[in-house]
């Protein structure tokens, strides 16, 4: 069945090939480095999907690829689809958006796959292709906006599969929405604005109810991070304490490289086609009016890069929740269209190329970096498995986190975005404390995770990176706080 609405956007076939191309070029690094995070590990192990999550969408399409009732890997086909995914989402925004029009290359196209923060996406196996698909669903009902029937049942299905995918996405239905709604602004079209952006409005709270009831009659309960802080008596504590938190990684990743310049330059052009947009129309005065409108839904967009987190009670702050980080980047493009000079207009293409070959950097170092901690883990895990043997053993304490690898030391200094991307799950999302339990030996083992025993027992092995202590016959310790101990 063809969508003629889908077909209409279609028609460089070229350049959507190129786009598809340079997406699958991009990922390269992660399909050839080696690692395994823990939730990896553990599908690989025992088959559970992520309905404990509310993601039941993600676990059934699992079921789905893996042709069985319990999830199995489909990687690194599933890395594949991701990209290729990604890649044809960027292309679809690029195209209704009505960006670099007759260009083979359309860099905007590819901010979405090459976002930095969607690395914490695709690094994991299993997750990667439900994550994709989670933004596919919220951008397909944009095809259809003209159509305001169909715009209403296309975006409650999409915001609905969406939030079973991955929950994180499901706000760049706004984001994505906000180019339609600006259009309109630009064009004083007032009734049509409100009319589309009450069904926007509408078709998500209709979708996330009916997430709601689905989860209650499946009997799904969702985990404590799910909480909202609008019904604490501290919220605005709490929001401010969020709104930091959510800085704290935007810095994290600017200060990575030299990206905070290639973005800097990029956000000029953005305020530089403002500028166009305003002084070269004849009703100056009128879109003059309307340009802190546009700076209020390009503020609001900034903060639902991170999703809900700043409306949760609790959450994991990672990276991996800021799936709008691509498609804001993308609303800033849509303003360099109004950049009248050609110097200008070059300019500015080459200030999105700037951001997406710095993507490929941070891939490329990402590979390494996840190649280099295995290599590391793998050498601490022969060093520590001998003294793991015998039937007494029944308690292992981890204290502390795994370090970094020696060898990634430098590229974390050049790179701090990896704290959160690599370091920050070492010690509970890599598979390392796992992988000590070769051939199933310690299945009855307790693997505890807890500071209240560092420096405490009889020392068994020193390293320059931990001590290996023994607290009574049938509890050993990792001890990675080895600098506040004294032997």
């Amino acid at each position: 069945m063809r969508i003629k609405e889908l077909d209409s956007l279609l028609q460089d076939k070229k350049s959507l090939k190129v786009t598809l191309g340079i997406s699958l070029l991009y990922i390269l690094p992660l399909l050839t480095a080696d690692y395994t995070y823990l939730d990896d590990y553990g599908r690989d192990l025992f088959g559970y999907g992520w309905q404990h999550d509310g993601r039941f969408i993600a676990t059934l399409l699992a079921k789905v690829w893996s042709l069985n009732s319990a999830v199995m890997s489909f990687h690194p086909f599933s890395l594949v689809l991701s990209a290729s995914i990604l890649g044809f989402t960027g292309y679809l925004l690029t195209e209704m958006m009505g960006l670099e029009e007759n260009r083979i290359i359309k860099w905007s196209s590819l901010l979405v796959v090459t976002a930095p923060a969607f690395l914490g996406n695709l690094v994991y196996k299993f997750d990667c292709l439900p994550m994709a698909l989670s933004l596919f669903v919220v951008v397909i009902p944009y095809i259809f906006f003209h159509n305001r029937i169909k715009f209403a049942i296309a975006s409650f299905i999409g915001v609905f599969l969406a939030l079973g995918l991955y929950q994180s996405s499901a706000t760049v239905f706004f984001i994505v929405g906000s180019v339609f709604l600006i259009r309109e602004m630009i064009q004083f079209e007032w009734k049509r604005f409100f009319a589309n952006f009450s069904i926007i409005v509408a078709s998500f709270l209709l979708a996330y109810i009916s997430y709601m009831i689905a989860l209650k009659v499946l009997n799904l309960d969702m985990s404590d991070r799910a909480g909202l802080i609008i019904s604490e008596a501290n919220f605005s504590e709490l929001l401010t304490k969020n709104n930091d938190l959510f800085f704290q990684r935007i810095s994290l990743l600017l200060r990575s490289g030299n990206y905070k310049y290639w973005v800097m330059l990029f956000l000029s052009f953005t305020v530089l086609g403002l500028g166009f947009f305003v002084y070269s129309a004849k009703e100056k005065l009128k879109r003059l009016l309307i340009l802190p409108l546009l700076l209020i839904v390009l503020g609001v967009n900034f903060w639902l890069i991170c999703g809900v987190s700043l409306l949760l009670v609790d959450t994991y702050w990672d990276l991996r929740t800021f799936c709008g980080l691509g498609f804001f980047l993308m609303v800033c493009v849509y303003f360099h269209k109004y950049i009248k000079v050609n110097a200008f207009q070059w300019l500015s293409r080459f200030s999105v190329a700037l951001l997406v070959f710095f993507s490929f950097l941070l891939m490329a170092q990402f590979g390494k970096v996840l190649t280099r901690q295995t290599e590391f883990t793998k050498d601490f895990i022969s060093e520590i498995r001998p003294y793991l043997k015998g039937k007494s053993l029944k308690n292992i304490v981890i204290s502390g986190k795994m370090v970094i690898a020696p060898k990634n030391n430098f590229t974390y200094s050049q790179f701090p975005i990896f704290e959160n991307l690599v370091q920050a799950p070492i010690g509970q999302y890599t598979s390392w404390s796992k992988e000590v339990n070769i051939n199933s030996e310690l299945n009855s083992v307790n693997i505890l995770q807890t500071d209240d025993y560092y420096c405490k027992g009889e020392l068994l092995l020193e390293s320059k990176f931990y001590y290996l202590r023994k607290l009574n016959s049938d509890t050993v310790i990792i001890d990675f706080r080895k600098s506040d101990c004294v032997k």
